[in-house]
């Protein structure tokens, strides 16, 4: 019965309708993971933390263990139509074996636009799979990054960063900025990079989500 479950879900309060997801339970899923993102991770509260959600990570992260699991995951975002993907909303690729069952994903629907948040770039088996897909055509690669990790050395080519911020104050960095709780209502002491514009205050009035926007995961 298991292989009858989806691996993909539908949208949520941030993603909208539209974007199919996959994801893992966070932490125990991110080798490349720094103290900064591990102290305010969003998926380790909330709706997180409900039994509901934690079995279906855990029943996600077996599948994703099994050798079928790209065959699966193809079939699935075929005959769901599903035109974006969020890989990861909690979690993140935990080895190079399991970067690289995406990677065949990737390959073999070139329909979909698949993207994805990582800091597995800090692992050094998992660089050249993740440098790999980085330049698919169908796939939006942001490397996240933080006060603690600084921004990557080298950037593969179509890779961007995703810098997260936990003090008002805080130097940042790279392409896109997402805020901690506490500092979405925060004035900025200074200019900032493109922020999530769903982490905004007029985004959250006018109900920007990533569906709607597309600032991640449009060319």
């Amino acid at each position: 019965m298991a292989t009858l479950r989806s691996l993909l879900a539908l949208g949520n309060a941030k993603l909208g309708r539209a974007i199919h997801h996959f994801d893992l339970p966070a932490v125990g899923t991110c080798p490349g993971r720094s103290q900064v993102c591990e102290s305010v991770c969003y998926a380790t509260r909330g709706r997180f933390r409900t039994d509901k959600v934690r079995r279906r990570l855990r029943w996600c992260l077996r599948q994703s263990r099994r050798a079928d699991f790209a065959d699966r995951m193809v079939a699935e975002v075929r005959s769901k139509g599903a035109l974006v993907v969020r890989v990861h909303v909690s979690g993140d690729f935990y080895d190079a074996a399991y970067a690289a069952k995406w990677a065949s994903v990737f390959h073999r629907c070139p329909v979909a636009t698949f993207y994805f948040y990582t800091r597995s770039w800090r692992v050094e088996a998992m660089t050249p799979v993740l440098a790999q897909v980085a330049g698919f055509g169908n796939v939006r690669a942001w490397y996240s990054a933080d006060a603690e990790t600084g921004m990557p050395e080298s950037l593969p080519e179509g890779a961007r960063v995703a810098w997260l911020q936990t003090a008002v104050d805080e130097p940042v960095a790279g392409n896109l900025v997402f805020r901690d709780d506490p500092l979405r209502d925060a004035r900025p002491t200074f200019s900032l990079p493109l922020v999530c514009p769903n982490e905004a205050p007029a985004g959250q009035r006018f109900g920007v989500n990533c569906g709607n926007c597309g600032q991640c995961w449009r060319q």
